[in-house]
């Protein structure tokens, strides 16, 4: 084994599940074992690509494609949902400087929320799309004509064409970035900006886990991998998107410093032992508590991983979930339910939500109070 970025050879690695069977990022049930690397040189954490990736993004990654306006949870403020589309063009519209006109790519695009809605609030921006699939063609049709986007190859005609290429999220799933990125790199202008956003798995620690992606991008490893790849006056910020790492990275521009090499490797031996621990910790929950009736708080993947690790998860009765889109559905044979109508007789609750925020979340759930539930939290503070 390779460090896909730096190519540097691995050792054994720094971590392994114990179960054969993984949860997707979609907590689709898969057999595969979690195995990540730690790159000494580099900080990057890697995983074991699909044995059937390109079938599987063609064909299988079916993300938000139930609705036209699907769309996954950011933020819960009080009564009003902000979803992820909302906030990630935001954030591109306080990063960037777009002048009338710019020619943009959204690289591995999917649905093409992000650069759908940008084109609602910049119709003169000359938006195109790039994906691995065929299936999200009926969303594009419906806000782009078929010269403004490409399949499983880009066009000769757009190397060196393009202002701006984003990407949301797709970074993550491409087994070698480097020569993804080397490509990247020349569908820019010579003054080009690539902006992107990648999870950051220190402070979503469910990226470490999830079986297809196969980079956990430590700020270390992603100022590596945009290097390497011809870039410059890179910049990452952590606080930006929650639980992401949104960066720029420039063809032509002032050369920019490496984050700290050492902080980054400690963060991944202790987010190992976190994954090592928790489920002992889910286990003892369970343990003490198998009289009491249970259901799950969030129906994605920290949900799902709670339910996986439950001996008797038919002990759960429902899935709780604050988005309109995951209501009415079913996970793993239970359905989800809006939180308010979770019915009384329900004692226990686990809370499927990211550890760094679960707490806070909780404490501002109005529909919680006089209720007699015990919660239980994935850990008792976050691991990084």
């Amino acid at each position: 084994m390779h460090c896909n970025i730096c190519h540097t050879k691995l050792g054994a690695p720094l971590y392994e599940a114990s179960s054969d069977y993984a949860l997707t990022s979609l907590c689709e049930l898969r057999l595969g074992r979690v195995r990540i690397w730690l790159c000494p040189t580099c900080g990057h954490l890697r995983g074991e690509a699909l044995p059937d990736t390109h079938n599987y993004y063609d064909s299988n990654y079916r993300i938000l494609l139930d609705h036209e306006d699907e769309d996954q949870i950011y933020l819960v403020e009080g009564e009003r949902i902000v979803y992820r589309t909302e906030h990630q063009v935001n954030t591109l519209l306080s990063k960037l400087d777009l002048p009338c006109g710019t020619r943009l790519l959204d690289y591995g695009c999917a649905k093409a929320s992000t650069p759908r809605r940008l084109l609602v609030w910049r119709p003169d921006l000359q938006i195109h799309l790039f994906d691995v699939s065929d299936m999200y063609v009926r969303h594009w049709q419906q806000f782009l004509s078929e010269s403004r986007w490409a399949m499983h190859n880009t066009p000769a005609e757009w190397q060196g064409h393009f202002n701006v290429i984003t990407s949301f999220f797709a970074l993550e799933h491409i087994p070698e970035p480097l020569e993804t990125i080397r490509c990247i790199n020349e569908l820019l202008t010579e003054n080009g900006v690539f902006y992107g956003i990648v999870p950051d798995t220190f402070s979503n620690v469910a990226d470490f886990a999830v079986i297809d992606h196969v980079n956990h991008f430590t700020d270390v490893s992603l100022h590596t991998l945009l290097r390497c790849a011809g870039f410059t006056d890179i910049q990452i910020d952590a606080d930006a998107h929650r639980g992401a790492l949104v960066f720029t990275a420039h063809k032509v521009g002032a050369p920019s410093l490496c984050p700290d090499l050492a902080a980054s490797l400690a963060a991944s031996h202790r987010l190992a032992n976190y994954w090592i621990a928790l489920g002992d910790r889910i286990g003892a929950a369970e343990t003490t508590h198998a009289a009491l009736p249970a259901a799950i708080y969030g129906s994605g993947f920290y949900g799902a991983y709670i339910a996986s690790l439950l001996g008797k998860p038919d002990r759960v009765e429902f899935f709780l979930d604050a988005s309109p889109f995951q209501q009415g559905k079913t996970l793993f044979g239970k359905a989800i339910i809006s939180p308010p109508a979770l019915p009384d007789h329900i004692r226990l609750l686990y809370i499927g939500l990211n550890p760094k925020i679960a707490r806070a979340t909780v404490a501002g759930m109005d529909w919680l109070h006089g209720r007699n539930l015990k919660l239980v939290f994935l850990d008792e503070e976050a691991p990084c």
